[in-house]
């Protein structure tokens, strides 16, 4: 059956693509003299990435495996300034590097196709880069914000279907929802102003859900 393999190991590559949702509680971002930024409208835009697992098979339908995750997207929002009535908009790319230990459990269907079931927790670098603040109301260009790295915890669970090829070959589809943390600028900003120190935007609680494809190597 197709999960009734013997123990051993394994490794293989995965493709991801999927959407992102996020939000944000900063109402102090920006300028400390512009009295505060209001962040409002986060969007992140369509997710893609790549990475790879190893793993061992514990026993006929149980395994354990690290695995390594590249996403990235598109992000957006928008910042409101009471004091002076004004709001900027910002444009970026959110990026993730994601490695969580992972236990999955397969029921087989057949005696080359199974149904898995995963759940994985580790660790997630979050990076805000390429960020461009322009004017909401006239589209001119204000600043670039530096790039910040963020570490925080990452959670994921899937599930999918696996068809073996051939014995020691398995090609998977797997649907995924991952928690991929919080999200932050860093502390300046070039432009107009010149160089200037802000207080970082924070976009926060980003989930993912992601349409995986894999292969796998047993050996």
């Amino acid at each position: 059956m197709a999960s009734a393999a013997e123990r051993g190991f394994f490794a293989g590559l995965d493709v991801f693509a999927g959407t992102a949702e996020g939000s944000s509680s900063t109402v102090d971002g920006g300028a400390p003299f512009a009295g505060g930024g209001v962040v409002g409208n986060v969007r992140l835009g369509k997710t893609a990435g790549a990475g790879g697992h190893v793993g061992y098979r514990l026993g006929t339908a149980t395994s354990a495996f690290l695995s390594y995750q590249h996403i990235e997207g598109d992000i957006d929002w928008k910042v409101n300034f009471p004091m002076f009535g004004v709001s900027s908009a910002y444009e970026g790319s959110a990026t993730s590097d994601a490695i969580m230990g992972n236990l999955a459990y397969e029921f087989p269907l057949s005696e080359a196709t199974s149904v898995r079931a995963s759940a994985g927790l580790g660790v997630t670098f979050n990076a805000l880069s390429g960020v461009v603040e322009t004017d909401r109301a006239t589209g001119i260009f204000l600043a670039n914000v530096a790039s910040h790295r963020k570490v925080g915890p990452a959670a994921q669970i899937g599930a999918g279907i696996r068809y073996k090829v051939t014995p020691s070959v398995a090609l998977g589809l797997e649907a995924l929802l991952a928690y991929s943390g919080k999200f932050e600028t860093g502390k300046t900003r070039s432009g107009n102003l010149g160089i200037t120190d802000i207080n970082p935007y924070e976009i926060k609680d980003v989930w993912r859900a992601n349409l995986g494809a894999s292969i796998s190597f047993e050996f």
